[in-house]
């Protein structure tokens, strides 16, 4: 009975690469991607497995048009077409969220701050209870704290892109964005 079951195992092991060897519409062209925003970059780019396609391609648009700062994601961008740009965010949106991987640890009294902080400026109405985003709205939790906190002090500085934040009426000490940053980055994906 085992060789039986281990002929089976051998035998479906050596379909499925097979099976699996054709690449998803968009991996290929987001390949280059992955150079900052894989789950182990050094660059403190957003991790974008998991996000939302819809959410994703507004994102690529918005750069795409200048709406959003960033010469390498514009220059990027501008050489892509509208189909290129619906690939690229179907694929990262097909894939599973992942944590970032960094080399420092989490202050326990940081994040428990920043937990209280994100409750009171009603974070989870939008991303969620677990900070996992919604269809519509990216996931924070799991993604690397120092683009948490540089995301964070960009949008609140530039309410065009994050009107939530506009609607507060006033900015969010960088202490705090270190708190709510050090929490958002300790969540599971």
């Amino acid at each position: 009975m085992k060789i039986l079951i281990l002929a089976a195992a051998l035998a479906y092991g050596f379909c499925v690469p097979a099976a699996f060897s054709q690449a998803l519409p968009g991996e290929q062209k987001a390949e280059q991607c992955m150079r900052c925003h894989s789950v182990d970059n050094a660059h403190g780019g957003p991790l974008l497995d998991g996000l939302p396609a819809g959410y994703l391609l507004q994102q690529f648009e918005a750069y795409k048009s200048g709406q959003r700062f960033g010469p390498i994601m514009q220059s990027q961008f501008n050489a892509l077409a509208a189909q290129d740009l619906r690939e690229i965010a179907s694929y990262f949106a097909s894939r599973p969220p992942a944590r970032a991987s960094t080399k420092t640890g989490v202050d326990p009294q940081a994040a428990q701050l920043g937990q209280t902080i994100a409750g009171d400026l009603k974070c989870a109405a939008c991303h969620g209870q677990d900070y996992r985003g919604t269809h519509e709205v990216p996931r924070l939790a799991g993604q690397l704290r120092n683009y948490l906190v540089l995301a964070i002090a960009r949008l609140q500085r530039d309410s065009s892109l994050h009107p939530p934040m506009a609607a507060r009426g006033e900015l969010i000490p960088p202490p705090s964005i270190e708190a709510v940053a050090s929490y958002l980055a300790s969540l599971e994906p």
